[in-house]
């Protein structure tokens, strides 16, 4: 809940450990624009693509973060020490100041 009051923009964020969606929030306003079998399918896409991430640790370093831009939405992956963050903003969102605000939380990033 902290992290949709860090910006209006924010529409849904997740906490993913193990591939697997252990907490959420929606805001309250927002109406999803995924049915529940395409949810769970985005929140395990996102944990795949992340472990596609670990190949290149070595070569180019640690990922901090992804994000895919879509018509109606971006998707925004951060990356933590136990897990992923995931958050759907506008897709007129700034990002970056998002993700700022969210590393400023201390959420282990």
């Amino acid at each position: 809940m902290q992290i949709l009051g860090l910006d209006n923009s924010v529409r849904f964020v997740g906490r993913i450990k193990d591939r697997k969606l252990i907490s959420f929030a929606r805001r309250s306003n927002t109406a999803s624009l995924l049915d529940e079998e395409l949810s769970n399918m985005v929140h395990y896409q996102a944990s795949v693509k992340a472990s596609w991430e670990d190949m290149f640790n070595v070569e180019l370093g640690k990922t901090n973060w992804m994000i895919t831009s879509k018509e109606k939405v971006k998707l925004v992956t951060l990356f933590l020490d136990d897990g992923l963050l995931i958050l759907s903003t506008e897709p007129n969102s700034d990002h970056d100041a998002i993700i700022e605000k969210i590393k400023n939380l201390n959420t282990r990033l």
